[in-house]
């Protein structure tokens, strides 16, 4: 029994310790969220971001709202929920149509409001990788893709070695076709 306890401690700590999983967190002093490593860049088209950023629609979920928000860039970040809550306030639904999929996306972002999307995404050609990609909806064009690889195995996927890497790729690529970013 005493075994036991201590084996459960101990698992206990190491789970506990090897870092936060979708914790939202401020930027470091260096304007950039603390990472154990980098991730890189797959995709940066120039685009004018600046005359797109009224608008940033994420997945519903406290989490990439949350990160997108302290990255402190675009005037407003809402939901899917969010959109669908606005669209149906501003009687537009019959319009519009449904969000489901890129063509109701595309419809909500022609007949609506323009917007900008930022999504996590699988990379298909590697496993182990995760991406983030922020897709103008207007053409369905990703403009940003960052991607990073993360262990299943032995270190885990975390915020610090995982999902900050990406939103810190995010942020350079903001920081390289902003001319109002600070």
């Amino acid at each position: 029994m005493r075994l036991q306890k201590t084996l459960l401690l101990l698992i206990t700590t190491l789970i506990v310790s090897c870092g936060s999983v979708m914790k939202v967190t401020d930027l470091n002093k260096n304007g950039y969220f603390n990472a154990s490593k980098e991730s890189e860049t797959l995709k940066s088209i120039a685009f004018d971001l600046d005359s797109n950023k009224t608008l940033l629609v994420v997945p519903n979920g406290v989490y990439m709202k949350g990160m997108a928000e302290k990255i402190n860039f675009f005037e407003r970040v809402i939901t899917f929920d969010d959109l669908e809550k606005e669209i149906i306030r501003a009687n537009k639904q019959d319009e519009v149509g449904s969000l489901s999929g890129n063509i109701g996306i595309n419809n909500a972002y022609r007949k609506y409001k323009n917007f900008l999307f930022l999504r996590f995404d699988a990379n298909k050609e590697k496993s182990n990788r995760l991406q983030l990609k922020l897709i103008n909806p207007e053409n369905f064009e990703e403009i940003f893709v960052g991607d990073t690889y993360y262990d299943t195995v032995w270190v885990g996927a975390f915020d610090g070695n995982t999902f900050n890497p990406l939103f810190n790729e995010l942020i350079k690529y903001i920081k390289s076709n902003s001319n109002t970013y600070n």
